[in-house]
This record gives C-alpha cells, structure tokens and sequence, in this order.
C-alpha cells in the first residue's frame, strides 16, 4: 500500500475539471485508489468516481491524502501525485 500526501495549489481545488482528469487518471489502473480530505477530516472515498470526489469538497490549499493498493500501485502513485503537484495540468 501506498499512501501520499498532498496540498492542492489549484485555484479551483478539486473540482469540475481537475476532479474528472484525476478520476479519469485514477480509472486507468487496476489499483484500489481511495482518497480523503485531510483539511476537513473526511472519510476515504473511492478516487474512480466523480462524484464522490466532488462531495469531499476540496478546496486552494486543503490537504489530502491518497491511498493505493494494488498490481500497479508505484504507477498509480506517481501519476496522481504529479497531476496534483502541477495543478492537474492548468
């Protein structure tokens, strides 16, 4: 298991845009990838679904964590945790 964590630098958080392109990263890999909102202390939601991703109500500058088990776990990791390092690519 891998877990990881990170501050989201985007302006818009973890929403709209940035939410579907790190649930569409998250949905290329056989890995269960879950993911929490540190800031507000939330429960671990499954990383693959828009719209829990969404209800974690991620905003500039709040914490998360990742959580990754799985086959291909170290490609999973570095993929999400690079697409959230660099502002999902804005």
């Amino acid at each position: 298991m891998i877990e990881a964590e990170l501050t989201v630098k985007s302006e818009q958080g973890l929403h709209a845009r940035p939410a579907h392109l790190f649930m569409r990263a998250a949905n290329k890999y056989k890995s269960d990838i879950q993911v929490c909102n540190l800031t507000n202390r939330s429960d671990f939601v499954s990383a693959k679904s828009i719209l829990k991703i969404l209800a974690l109500g991620v905003y500039h500058g709040y914490q998360v964590q990742l959580r990754i088990s799985g086959v291909d776990e170290k490609e999973a990791a570095a993929e999400l945790c690079t697409l959230v390092r660099n502002n999902f690519k804005e």
